[in-house]
């Protein structure tokens, strides 16, 4: 898959990061991602360590990375690959969920991390946010809303399916995506 090499403009305070993981038990469970865009494998995403240190700014960078419950360990795998110190999980309480082998699956995390010494602008915001789901990998503006509030600009969005106000997007999604 080819998401490209670079981003027109400056390096980034802020990154979000909505990879496309594979699917869930090595395709024995379908959550119908590949409907929507192609999936990556763990090692494609932490392959993308030298675009994502290239981004970030000379004063540091916050990293927003979105994972599942399968994907928790991956993703701490990825923070550290991508040069980043693991700081907190945020958690999005969904108002639906599936239970694919004994809990429902009613949350989604997001890792947060840093990298230099890049300070929040905004304290003591809760690590918590309810919120409905508004459609396949549509993450809620409730997020965003937080990420503006507390991590400086420049921002991107990496594996962007739909254009935030203040996020460049980036991705194979990124021309079709909608301003939201």
């Amino acid at each position: 898959m080819t998401y490209g090499t670079e981003v027109k403009g400056p390096p980034y305070c802020t990154i979000v990061a909505d990879p496309p993981w594979p699917e869930y038990g090595g395709g024995k469970i379908k959550r119908g991602a590949d409907k929507h865009y192609p999936l990556m494998s763990i090692a494609d995403i932490k392959g993308l360590a030298p675009i994502v240190q290239s981004w970030r700014g000379e004063e540091g960078c916050h990293l927003y990375l979105w994972v599942t419950q399968k994907y928790l360990p991956a993703g701490l795998d990825i923070v550290r690959a991508w040069g980043f110190e693991y700081q907190c999980v945020l958690t999005w309480v969904k108002n639906v969920g599936f239970t694919p082998f004994s809990w429902m699956y009613s949350t989604e995390h997001v890792l947060f991390a840093r990298a230099g010494g890049l300070g929040l602008t905004k304290l003591g915001k809760r690590l918590d946010f309810s919120a409905k789901v508004q459609g396949h990998s549509v993450k809620p503006d409730v997020f965003y809303d937080l990420v503006r509030e507390v991590s400086p600009a420049p921002r991107v969005d990496m594996f962007s399916r739909r254009k935030i106000v203040g996020f460049t997007p980036w991705g194979a999604e990124a021309s079709n995506a909608k301003r939201r």
